[in-house]
């Protein structure tokens, strides 16, 4: 994060990748999503509309099976022949078999009856009357005293469909080439109308071929799956060939079965499946079929999918370029900018004479150039100022020289000791040596940072001479510790702190002045040298307002002038020379007096000797 809040070229590339990320990412997801709908609202119109087709188709099938088991009751055929035959057929099954001649009728009855229609395996004719059953298949018909075969009729229905299972001999004896295959039955009681009177029953085996025909234009294979269900639940045809002859209820069978209307689609999920459901509800004389297609949402949503796969494959080719682009335009754009921080880092560290090489001739070039040519003016006119500070020095320090020599003036002091020595004033010749120790260490201009040691002489020699002025009311106490002494410190930090000893602590004082000078350090990092007096001190309300003042300074202040003298001055240059972090604190004493300290952190291996 703060990668990104420090850097443009970062910001930059971020940008413009969401920029094209996200109107790109939202439009295929939008495209995908609207795509998904479309082909689920198309699909389920266009399959509807098959299904009803196939439903329609299905429906007139089952009219001609239903047709075929009521040619027993129907005179208008148009074969006489046939017409008279079964006529004489209701007649047997009212009054039974009369001779063997009737058989054989009934035998051909059975045959024409089979030629109906194709799909038709075999006929199973039981006669109440007679008790006797009839079997006719494969062009041949068979027959057996006794009922062979008893379908299983409700109280409720004369006529049923037995749902898809394998044909079977109806307890008659097999024919030697006699093979086995799904069939649907359709059962029918035959009534001795117009009363409800049982005179036999007959089953019908129908193939198939038909059925499967019909279905297999409605579905795709291996990708749809479609079902026709008996009003129970058990499976007429399904696309699934483990299915055609299984009886056993799916969890989904039972929900179509109880949807309110006849036709219509759903969603769907179970552990095996996830898609939706079409179904339309077909009323066939003899019972009620559904015809249902499956559709999994991996079918359905294939082609959304596959186009949505290209136009990814499209986009992220053009990603990729975009991508690139941005890049390149991100370092294009930021690359001068981080050569002109460079410069201004060279800038800061006192190279100002360092060059920028910049060819662009844009916004980003004219900047850098013309930063680069007001640094150089800028160069130029601190050189031009510094050269003429320098030559200000210069001549000011020669007029001083000029006015006072120092060799001339401590050749002076030492002529004036001499003479005082000879006339026995050992006390002149002590104030005279300590004024020279003073003016060899203000005219000691070369050094800038001097050892504590060197602050600490020139102190004694200026509190020997204020001793002179006191007529001996004055003691003072020097104890510094000796790690000390070695300390690189700025000159004249202790002398202006001392100074004001004299200036405002002793005035009208008749008592011994006494003055206290300590230097040690603490945690070997931080140096603590502290000024104590006995003076008349200050009260709290001045003391507060001067040391609110000099925590307020943070370093030099060009407003005081290097020739200030006072706290100001002080902790100015020691704050300048070290660490912001220096401090210096006023403190009153008891009973009287006040105690100044400097606090001086020192680095690790600097300001030491």
């Amino acid at each position: 994060m703060k990668l990104y809040r420090n850097s443009l070229r970062n910001k930059l590339v971020i940008f413009l990748l969401f920029a094209i990320i996200i109107p790109i990412s939202t439009s295929i997801i939008l495209t995908y999503n609207y795509t998904k709908e479309t082909v689920k609202e198309d699909y389920i119109q266009d399959n509807t509309t098959l299904i009803y087709q196939g439903s329609t188709n299905i429906l007139n099938y089952a009219n001609r099976i239903n047709q075929t088991s009521l040619l027993l009751y129907q005179d208008y055929y148009q074969d006489i022949d046939f017409i008279r035959n079964i006529r004489s057929l209701q007649k047997m099954f009212q009054y039974g078999l009369t001779s063997s001649k009737e058989k054989s009728e009934i035998e051909r009855i059975l045959q024409q009856m089979a030629n109906s229609l194709q799909e038709v395996k075999q006929i199973h004719l039981y006669m109440d009357k007679e008790d006797i059953s009839f079997r006719y298949a494969y062009n041949l018909p068979r027959s057996s005293q006794g009922q062979t075969f008893d379908p299983a009729f409700t109280k409720q229905t004369d006529v049923y469909i037995e749902s898809t299972h394998p044909s079977h001999p109806y307890g008659i004896s097999k024919f030697p080439f006699e093979t086995q295959e799904a069939v649907i039955t359709i059962h029918r009681k035959i009534l001795d109308a117009p009363s409800s009177d049982s005179l036999g029953t007959l089953s019908i085996d129908i193939k198939m071929d038909m059925i499967t025909e019909i279905s297999e234009m409605l579905y795709t294979f291996g990708a749809e799956q479609l079902y026709l269900l008996n009003q129970d639940g058990s499976i007429i045809y399904s696309s699934e060939a483990n299915d055609m002859t299984n009886t056993a209820s799916y969890p989904w069978v039972d929900a179509i079965l109880n949807q309110p209307a006849s036709s219509g689609n759903y969603e769907y999920q179970d552990a095996n499946f996830d898609g939706i459901h079409l179904y339309q509800t077909i009323s066939t004389p003899f019972a009620e079929w559904t015809l249902v297609k499956r559709v999994p949402y991996e079918q359905l949503y294939k082609n959304a999918r596959q186009l949505t796969l290209i136009n990814s494959l499209v986009v992220s080719i053009f990603l990729i370029i975009a991508v690139v682009a941005t890049l390149y335009i991100s370092f294009h754009f930021t690359s001068p900018i981080k050569q002109l921080i460079r410069y201004i880092n060279k800038i800061e560290s006192g190279q100002l004479d360092a060059q920028l090489d910049t060819n662009r001739a844009d916004e980003i070039g004219i900047l850098s150039r013309r930063f680069h040519q007001m640094m150089q003016r800028l160069n130029q006119l601190i050189n031009k100022e510094y050269r003429l500070e320098i030559a200000n020095k210069t001549n000011q320090l020669k007029a001083l020289q000029a006015q006072v020599n120092p060799h001339f003036m401590n050749n002076a002091l030492q002529s004036i000791g001499t003479l005082a020595l000879q006339n026995n004033q050992k006390k002149i010749y002590s104030l005279i040596s300590s004024l020279g120790k003073m003016m060899r260490y203000q005219m000691s201009t070369n050094e800038t940072l001097v050892p504590l040691s060197a602050e600490i002489d020139y102190v004694k020699s200026y509190l020997d001479l204020q001793s002179q002025r006191f007529d001996e009311k004055l003691q003072f106490h020097v104890d510094i510790e000796e790690e000390t002494r070695r300390i690189q410190v700025p000159r004249m930090i202790l002398q202006p702190i001392v100074e004001n000893c004299f200036k405002h602590g002793f005035v009208k004082q008749n008592n011994v002045g006494e003055i206290r000078i300590s230097a040690k350090l603490h945690g070997n990092n931080l140096l603590v040298v502290s000024v104590e007096d006995n003076g008349v001190g200050m009260d709290s309300q001045q003391l507060e307002s001067i040391q609110a003042l000099l925590n307020r300074l943070h370093t030099w202040d060009d407003g005081l002038g290097t020739n200030s003298i006072g706290l100001i001055n002080v902790i100015s240059r020691l704050r300048l020379y070290f660490s912001k972090n220096t401090q210096i604190t006023m403190d009153a004493r008891q009973p009287q007096g006040l105690k100044v300290t400097l606090a001086v952190p020192l680095e690790e291996g600097v300001n030491r000797s």
